[in-house]
């Protein structure tokens, strides 16, 4: 492969020359075969157990993407060369492992960066036979032989030492986590982290603990394995779990909290319960007013009665030390309390901060590094402008409202909506972009939260939404719900909402209820018709959205939900360039300014993209004022934080720009690359476009065409059928040193190719297929016939050739 001009430039100045694919190749089948023969059978005699060597451990699930035409990728997860346990989920060491032919050093950085991710206390890098160790908690390095890798009670008794942690602290440091026979989960990295560095401290004698995760990222989960450590080891005997929603005690009793089963009780503030050891409660139950008069349940309680405290999103009232509800945790200050929140919250108001209360946070795991792993849902962010909301509403003089009543005559801006002043027209174009889009996206079955300013807002937007999609109501009357304080049957409509198995309701309204705490799965659409002051609540409903589900069934149905959109009819966007925010929406369509919404095809089924049609303006009016749709622009934030417009496609067509200007260098360097699975997927930034080419233009294109298309504008590209049946490849099967036999096996596999790409004939059991046993071959047969297996693999080169020859 020819260099890049940037590569040739840094060749000249270091002297080395970048690798080609051939070579990353060739140093990956080195390196397998070290850990193969000289790696694996020593960590194998010196760390003998069941589970205590983890091979390829998977990091995390890889950075979700999504290209022009709303299909999701997932690029490649970071995965670690070999993980070693002391006990279960209790991790001592990494270790980097480099092929024979290079030094242990060009290891040892990249170990380093994996025992520092995933808080490890050992981090070694290996050749076979140089090994070299990094003690994370002393700072100090030596230089060993592979065959003499400590050995695992070593390390466990340098580490403990080193932490200063005394025989008492080992016992229920090392306790298991829960484990299920029926259930395969096991926690993520930083899950883990969480856990032990929690339980560390707890050991140490540390009384507040703060927790900072993302929203969607398992919070309850790791605040249930901190408890059922403690409790089932005794070191903690009562515990409360308390939250300030309801809905969010039933979600935890039920799920992640079940295992506690008839040891855990709710509080209900009628009369104490003394024979449980795991309480879950929420504050409202625990002071309740009666006619004035303050009672404080909780104090039915000796105050040394709970031993842990774990406080549930203990950024809202619970971080307020002159509310009432903070009584609870004052009373109870005994007791070890952990507070657990996605929005740390650093007040200027010492009374009202989290982390002046529980302290810095033990741990961060943020939004965007969230996404950046693939466990949290990118989004991207469309913002319909209004020129009622651009403009502000002055209305003329004399007018009055719907009652008749003089309103006062100013201008009205953007956040005065449905707050200072409801403008009916403005509400009704709201509801009809909203119901455009998702008629246009192909998403009315998918799960929406339409926030609102207010409950009075809600209502309205619900009958509002309804007349916009009546045929659906009429399917069924839960397709749009309110879900507001105040109403009697909000917990079953909001487990019908959340549940993935549930069809309706369809779309959620709400004003602050849904704001925090739903767990709303598969929830594809957010739309903002309300100004968030709050950036700790706007982060709060960004996080509705952020989960991943790969695959759920609705009616028999499957389905996966792997990002989501924000429409953003408030200017909420804004808050995105904030330095406190720290998540980034990632990449998204681009839409020309003054167009309508623009049809990216979540599941697109037309062969070609239509051109985007002039937008036709809409009007509404207002007391004599049109209010009118301006324009859209769909933005998201780079990993600097700064809003802009390129998407995956962009990125990669620079990407292939940069390093083959025209089509004919890059033809060039394709027919001269002997690993070309792998020099694709370098030039496509490791992203799998070949499902989403196959839904535009009906066919499945070879990725030598998806680059050609995606850089140099060759559309439509060439199907991979198309190019089996060029005459260069007829030309190359007719030759005069193959026989009948072996032309006829030529053409089996260019068949094969066309349907399944050229990757799986590198594998010998292509022969067994079909086709192959019908035309009376064996895989024994078929490759004896072609040579043998060292011939058959000269030969797929020289057809893969034939395959991108010019005509």
């Amino acid at each position: 492969m020819s260099e890049s001009p940037m590569e040739d430039a840094l060749s000249k100045v270091t002297g080395v020359k970048p690798l080609s694919p051939d070579d990353i190749a060739e140093q990956l089948r080195n390196e397998e075969n070290t850990k193969k023969v000289y790696i694996t059978p020593i960590l194998e005699a010196r760390w003998p157990g069941q589970d205590r060597i983890v091979m390829e451990y998977y990091v995390n699930d890889g950075r979700i993407t999504v290209d022009e035409y709303g299909i999701a990728h997932r690029g490649k997860p970071k995965k670690l060369d070999y993980l070693l346990l002391f006990h279960q989920n209790i991790p001592l060491a990494v270790v980097e492992a480099k092929g024979r032919d290079h030094l242990a050093d060009e290891g040892y950085q990249q170990a380093i960066d994996y025992a520092n991710l995933l808080s490890v206390p050992f981090a070694y890098a290996t050749n076979g036979d140089d090994l070299i160790e990094r003690d994370m908690v002393s700072g100090l390095n030596r230089n060993l032989k592979m065959k003499d890798f400590p050995e695992p009670d070593e390390l466990w008794q340098r580490f403990v030492q080193e932490s200063g942690m005394t025989q008492s602290m080992v016992d229920e440091y090392t306790y298991p986590y829960y484990t299920s026979p029926s259930s395969n989960i096991t926690p993520r990295y930083y899950q883990r982290i969480i856990i032990n560095k929690t339980t560390q401290a707890v050991l140490k004698g540390q009384r507040k603990i703060l927790i900072v995760c993302a929203t969607g990222t398992g919070k309850t989960y790791m605040a249930f394995q901190l408890i059922w450590r403690f409790w089932k080891s005794g070191l903690k005997k009562r515990v409360l779990f308390l939250a300030d929603r309801n809905n969010l005690v039933n979600q935890t009793m039920h799920g992640d909290f079940a295992p506690f089963e008839d040891n855990m009780v709710k509080f209900e503030n009628a009369k104490p319960d003394y024979a449980h050891s795991v309480y879950l409660g929420i504050y409202q139950q625990f002071i309740t007013a009666q006619n004035g008069q303050i009672n404080r349940h909780y104090k039915k309680f000796p105050r040394d009665f709970f031993d842990l405290i774990v406080v549930d999103e203990c950024h809202r009232s619970s971080a307020d030390r002159t509310s009432n509800w903070h009584d609870i945790l004052d009373y109870f200050d005994s007791a070890t309390q952990i507070g657990l929140t996605a929005t740390p919250k650093d007040d200027s108001d010492p009374n009202k901060s989290n982390i002046a209360y529980f302290g810095e946070p033990i741990y961060t795991y943020s939004l965007k590094q969230g996404i950046e792993d693939g466990f949290l849902a990118p989004y991207k962010v469309v913002v319909p402008e209004l020129d009622i909301d651009r403009d502000g509403y002055l209305p003329p003089e004399g007018t009055t409202d719907v009652d008749g009543n003089p309103i006062e005559i100013r201008r009205y801006e953007q956040k005065e909506f449905d707050r200072n002043i409801i403008v009916q027209e403005r509400r009704e174009l709201v509801a009809k972009r909203i119901s455009e889009y998702l008629k246009t996206n192909d998403m009315r079955y998918a799960k929406t939260i339409v926030f609102c300013e207010n409950i009075e807002h809600a209502h309205a937007m619900q009958r509002l939404l309804e007349n916009e999609n009546p045929d659906l109501v009429a399917e069924d009357s839960r397709y749009v719900t309110c879900i507001v304080s105040g109403e009697p049957d909000n917990e079953a409509r909001l487990d019908e909402f959340t549940t993935n198995r549930c069809k309706y309701p369809v779309i959620a309204v709400t004003s602050q209820l849904m704001s925090t705490g739903v767990n709303s799965k598969t929830c594809e659409l957010i739309v903002l018709d309300r100004s968030i002051g709050s950036m700790t609540e706007f982060k709060q409903i960004i996080g509705r959205g952020t989960r991943v589900v790969d695959h759920y069934t609705v009616d028999g149905e499957d389905r996966s939900k792997m990002y989501f959109t924000i429409l953003d009819f408030r200017s909420n966007y804004l808050k995105f360039k904030d330095p406190s925010f720290d998540g980034d929406p990632v990449d998204v369509l681009t839409v020309p300014p003054n167009a309508p919404i623009p049809k990216p095809p979540i599941k697109p089924t037309a062969p070609k993209t239509p051109a985007i049609p002039p937008e036709n303006r809409r009007v509404a009016r207002v007391s004599g004022v049109d209010v009118e749709i301006v324009g859209e622009t769909v933005k998201y934030l780079d990993a600097d934080g700064n809003l802009v417009e390129q998407n995956l496609n962009s990125c990669v067509r620079n990407n292939i720009l940069g390093q083959y200007p025209s089509a004919d260098a890059f033809r060039q360097a394709w027919a001269g690359n002997h690993a070309k699975a792998t020099f694709a997927q370098n030039l496509l930034l490791e992203t799998d476009w070949s499902e989403s080419f196959r839904i535009r233009y009906g066919y499945d294109v070879d990725p030598f065409d998806i680059i050609l298309c995606l850089a140099y504008e060759v559309d439509p590209p060439m199907s991979r059928g198309h190019r089996a049946r060029l005459a260069c490849v007829r030309r190359f099967i007719d030759q005069d040193c193959f026989n009948d036999e072996q032309r006829e096996l030529l053409r089996l596999l260019v068949d094969a190719y066309a349907v399944s790409g050229f990757a799986p004939l590198r594998d010998l059991d292509i022969f067994t297929l079909p086709q192959f046993r019908t035309a009376g071959y064996t895989k024994l047969k078929a490759v004896k016939a072609l040579g043998g297996k060292n011939k058959y693999r000269d030969l797929l080169g020289e057809l893969e050739n034939a395959l991108y020859e010019e005509e």
